[in-house]
């Protein structure tokens, strides 16, 4: 994976209905990436300890509407990312676990939808469950159609992994971002949960950070 750190003006804030945020230094930034020849970025608008939203869109502006609409009246200041939340999203990427340093903190979504978005979190790395399933843990037996909804509706795609969320037939189902990236990320975290569960115990616990 490669990528290059580069941001310039700051597009067009879109108008939208919401809270409106105070008290906290909000920040937005892009950086283009690439993962198996597939372009794509990240995006976020966050705080010293908050991701508001983030985008995996590859191009700035749309990635800059997409996290504008996903964080309503929050009007951030274009700064590069923290080493540390770059370095966390790099890994991610490359399919590693990571036990990220900022919260996930959406400021959009109905309670149902945050219910589902909080207990993505909860699927470990390296595995995947259907929507069905998700909608299981949810205490939601019957509402599989509504869970991929709200999956397809992650304002924090990456840090609330939706990308591990797939159809009860085994297809992919849908993403908030490009499909070819959800596969990749599937697959880059099962090679890595494979990799780890081979290594002897005591290796395990030196590599687990």
């Amino acid at each position: 994976m490669q990528g290059e750190s580069r941001y310039g003006k700051l597009p067009r804030q879109v108008s939208c209905p919401g809270r409106k945020m105070t008290s906290a230094n909000f920040y937005f930034h892009h950086v283009p990436l690439r993962i198996e020849g597939i372009e794509l970025g990240f995006a976020a608008i966050w705080s010293d300890q908050q991701l508001l939203c983030a985008s995996l869109d590859a191009d700035a502006e749309a990635a800059w509407i997409s996290c504008s609409r996903s964080a309503p009246d929050v009007h951030p200041t274009p700064s590069p990312f923290p080493s540390r939340l770059e370095e966390q999203v790099r890994a991610a990427l490359d399919g590693d676990r990571v036990e990220w340093s900022w919260s996930a903190s959406p400021v959009i979504g109905t309670p149902f939808q945050r219910e589902i978005w909080m207990q993505l979190a909860r699927i470990p790395s390296g595995s995947t469950i259907s929507y069905g399933e998700l909608a299981r843990r949810c205490g939601r037996a019957t509402a599989a159609r509504a869970c991929g909804s709200a999956c397809g509706k992650n304002p924090l795609p990456l840090r609330l992994p939706c990308h591990r969320v797939v159809q009860a037939d085994g297809k992919i189902g849908g993403f908030t971002g490009d499909l070819r990236v959800k596969a990749q990320l599937i697959a880059r975290e099962s090679a890595s949960a494979t990799v780890q569960l081979a290594l002897p115990q005591s290796a395990c616990d030196a590599a687990t950070p």
